[in-house]
């Protein structure tokens, strides 16, 4: 830019001569007292001691990238947008859908796997309140639970999935929605 007012002056110039330049000669002494120790602590360039200033090309260079002038920034900027015609026709309840339950589970199932989880020590269908190795066997096949081996009484074992945990809080989550009336 040819009438920008960093082109009218000298190659290295004073603090004063650059703070008008830029915010003008209102605001010149606030800037020098301020603003140049912050902006100087970020890459502004240093007053040259062999001519006395700072080197205003310099100054010029660290505002067009301070203020992002540089093309690639106007290059990215003038990038198309990508369209996502999904997010036009999404609604509260699509995106509340995404967190419901995803197994299908029953509702003892349910009972079985919250108590499950809720108390890790817990192996056995014996262990669970109205839960039978039935129930267990849906969880595994589910892929809420897995089997173990069976304990020194000969029952069978299960331990609770990742699959399972995340099942149940999104459960959790769903209900609290629909309490909320979400």
């Amino acid at each position: 830019m040819a009438d920008d007012p960093l082109s009218k002056l000298p190659m290295f110039a004073s603090d004063q001569e650059i703070a008008i330049a830029i915010v003008g000669k209102a605001n010149a002494a606030n800037w020098r007292r301020g603003a140049l120790v912050l902006l100087e602590a970020r890459g502004f360039p240093k007053i040259d001691a062999l001519h006395g200033g700072r080197p205003v090309p310099l100054v010029r260079k660290w505002y067009n990238q301070y203020m992002a002038l540089d093309a690639s920034y106007v290059l990215k900027s003038l990038e198309p947008a990508k369209e996502n015609p999904d997010a036009w026709t999404r609604s509260k309840r699509a995106a509340r859908d995404q967190r419901k339950p995803q197994l299908g589970l029953s509702t003892r199932c349910l009972s079985a796997l919250r108590y499950m989880v809720e108390h890790p020590d817990v192996r056995t269908s014996a262990e669970i309140s109205g839960a039978r190795d039935l129930t267990l066997e849906q969880l595994a096949q589910s892929g809420a639970l897995k089997e173990g081996r069976r304990d020194s009484q000969g029952d069978r074992t299960w331990t609770v999935t990742d699959l399972g945990r995340e099942e149940m809080a999104r459960v959790d989550d769903w209900h609290r929605g629909k309490s909320r009336g979400t």
